[in-house]
């Protein structure tokens, strides 16, 4: 055999080394599904506060200082009401517009070691059908998310941190057009969080909309689907102004 010939024959067993060696190698998991470990049932969301929504809209502002103080159930419970709640039983109409009814965020909250009375440190899922939080992670990992918020200590500060996740896919199979479903799951993401903050005014809390985050560690920390990115995280407690 000539040497050209030896070297091309070199090159094409290289190849299917190559070919093969990356048909086995094992892959790193992902899964579009949470693992659930335990279920809390929220209370009742009141729709009949004491402050109206123009007086919310009116006294809205971003906070990052957050004292101590633990929220309640209750609190909780109207903050994820608010951003993905079900108000329809039979439509099954949510709590902010969707595009074609396609509702393609999910919402997650971070609960700190003692950051909500009646409510264990951990991961939860935000279930709107139950109105029920799944719990996900059983640690508090406000730290780790707030490296990966690139380091902004508010994270690590506030009780809670809420994360509002999308999956864009779901949009696109209803629409086909990748651009506008885009459009459609970030303006959706806009609803959830407007109404957060009204909810956080009217009920004395504080909160900031946070976007500038490392989305890959975002879901390594919070073990999320690797069908949703990450879109807002918004720490919530009292201010500490």
């Amino acid at each position: 055999m000539s040497t050209k010939g030896r070297t091309a024959l070199i090159i094409l067993i290289i190849l299917l080394a190559v070919t093969v060696a990356y048909l086995v190698w094992p892959k790193s998991a992902e899964t579009n599904q949470i693992v659930v470990t335990g279920t809390v049932k929220l209370p009742e969301p009141q729709i009949n506060g004491t402050v109206s929504v123009e007086q919310a809209i009116h006294d809205r502002r971003s906070v990052r200082r957050y004292t101590n103080e633990s929220l309640t159930l209750q609190d909780v419970s109207q903050l994820m009401w608010a951003a993905q709640g079900i108000t329809d039983q039979t439509t099954k109409f949510r709590t902010v517009p969707s595009g074609g009814h396609t509702y393609p965020l999910e919402v997650y909250i971070l609960v700190g070691k003692g950051g909500v009375n009646g409510l264990n440190e951990g991961v939860y899922h935000y279930n709107p059908f139950n109105h029920a939080l799944d719990q996900i992670l059983g640690n508090d990992v406000r730290s780790d998310l707030s490296q990966a918020a690139n380091g902004q200590p508010w994270v690590k500060e506030a009780p809670v941190n809420i994360i509002i996740t999308g999956n864009y896919q779901k949009m696109i199979d209803k629409y086909k057009d990748e651009k506008l479903s885009t459009r459609f799951v970030d303006m959706e993401a806009g609803h959830a969080g407007q109404n957060i903050y009204l909810v956080v005014e009217s009920r004395g809390l504080a909160t900031v909309a946070l976007g500038s985050f490392k989305d890959d560690q975002v879901h390594t920390i919070l073990n999320l689907p690797s069908n949703e990115k990450t879109l807002y995280i918004y720490p919530v407690g009292h201010s500490g102004l």
